[in-house]
């Protein structure tokens, strides 16, 4: 029996749900940063609904980008898990600075240095799939 976010993540109407979602938040969070920068109270508001959801859309980047081939697809699902992990550290660390919440320095150095792994992790994706390539 599939669980049920297996079963939302491979439901055509995924993607493209997460697609609209992601330009949402891109929108909502670029229109709050201009009104808070105005000084605009609704600003704050909007701007943790739209960062919120940006790292909502971050934390599935593994079902949103399935691998390529089926060589290498456990460590292609943890680097995506691990990218998106780290992307959504950063999104919620920026938001607290934004909003001068305590904490948000340390979520940006947690997330700087997850990004460095997740990095570290695409290099040896890629180095092995080179290799298997090249065999």
């Amino acid at each position: 029996m599939a669980s049920p976010l297996g079963q939302i993540t491979r439901s055509p109407q995924f993607k493209p749900f997460m697609k609209n979602m992601a330009l949402m938040a891109v929108v909502l969070t670029l229109v709050a940063l201009v009104l808070k920068l105005r000084g605009v109270q609704v600003g704050d508001t909007l701007l943790i609904v739209g960062m919120g959801t940006l790292s909502i859309v971050a934390l599935f980047l593994g079902w949103l980008f399935p691998c390529p081939d089926e060589r290498g697809s456990g460590l292609w699902k943890f680097a995506m898990t691990l990218t998106g992990f780290s992307l959504t550290v950063v999104i919620i660390g920026l938001l607290f600075r934004l909003m001068h919440w305590p904490g948000g320095s340390t979520m940006l150095i947690a997330g700087a240095v997850a990004f460095v792994v997740s990095a570290i992790v695409w290099l040896l994706y890629f180095r092995n799939r080179k290799n298997f390539y090249e065999n």
